[in-house]
């Protein structure tokens, strides 16, 4: 699934503007709403640890900081002391064709029962109530209204007003739950995304490429219609360790779908098997692809010497990618 480009150019580069943590990350469960396509959680320390933020810093820092809307949201609520302590960030994407703009996340840091008593009354006079949670208007244009809404004294939901009123109105997804329940989400990233979505983008691309595309296969594997979340996560270091389990609706499924992504794994191993690349055959060495009761287990690292061919602009996923 492709998140959109507002992820990238209004909500990522939050991550790193409020990347001054100080504590750990709550490891407590964030709403995980029916609607939602995807749910992202930052954990910020840990992130800082990692020789990967610097470069990210660098790169997306500078426009953080001068993003005039994040500037006016801080500035507004008088936040951006308490936001500067942020210990973990969560991110959720809709998939509203109506509102393609909608966007919530939710911070985790010591906001105190202070800060939010201050803006509940301050902001009295224009809040609304929504399942007994106190929405605050922030930013008010033509087009959108940004809000704010306390989770408790230490998580704040912030976005557009659909967006958080999903957040903080709707029950859990049953399939996210369970999800959530089986991804390690003690690790740096995580994401649980729902597999609806998923799917008919897969299909939509394999579609518009033809047979030429090695996941051309998995088109008319019936089991790939059988997903229903998946989840995953990253461990940062030297190495970068990638973790996702695809849920589907029985083993059976389960099994199918892990002997197609099998056979992808093996095309990509003939296909690279001639060339001179160390890198990307110790890649396709190192994926692991395994049914484990309802659902695929698929890990793969990426090693050291790789990350730096990433960064220093060399085109590796093109070598991966026959």
């Amino acid at each position: 699934m492709k998140l959109r480009r507002w992820v990238v150019q209004g909500v990522l580069p939050l991550l790193v503007l409020l990347a001054t943590a100080t504590a750990p990350a709550v490891a407590e469960k964030p709403p995980l709403p029916s609607t939602a396509n995807a749910v992202i959680h930052f954990d910020l320390e840990r992130l800082r640890e990692s020789a990967l933020y610097e470069p990210v810093e660098e790169a997306i820092g500078p426009f953080a900081r001068s993003n005039e809307q994040l500037q006016m949201f801080l500035e507004a609520t008088g936040l951006a002391a308490a936001t500067a302590k942020t210990k973990g960030f969560t991110i959720y994407s809709f998939s509203d064709p109506q509102h393609p703009q909608d966007f919530a996340g939710v911070l985790t840091s010591a906001f105190g029962e202070e800060a939010r008593s201050r803006l509940e009354q301050a902001y009295a006079p224009v809040a609304r109530n929504v399942n007994g949670r106190i929405i605050m208007p922030v930013i008010q244009t033509p087009d959108t209204e940004v809000v704010m809404s306390f989770l408790g004294p230490e998580r704040l939901t912030f976005g557009t007003a659909r967006a958080v009123e999903l957040v903080v109105s709707e029950k859990d997804a049953e399939g996210m739950v369970a999800a959530y329940q089986r991804t390690a989400t003690r690790r740096p990233i995580w994401g649980i995304i729902n597999a609806r979505d998923v799917v008919d983008s897969l299909l939509a691309d394999l579609d518009a490429g033809g047979g030429e595309n090695p996941m051309s296969m998995l088109r008319d594997n019936p089991a790939l219609r059988s997903l229903t979340a998946i989840g995953f996560s990253l461990e940062i270091g030297k190495d970068v360790f990638f973790e996702l389990r695809a849920f589907t609706d029985s083993p059976e499924n389960a099994r199918l779908l892990a002997d197609a992504i099998k056979g992808m794994v093996a095309l990509g191993q003939m296909g690279i098997s001639q060339t001179k690349d160390a890198d990307a055959v110790d890649f396709f060495r190192g994926v692991i692809a395994e049914s484990e009761r309802d659902s695929v287990y698929i890990s793969f690292t990426l090693t050291e010497g790789q990350i730096e061919r990433l960064k220093e602009g060399e085109a590796l996923l093109q070598d991966l990618i026959p």
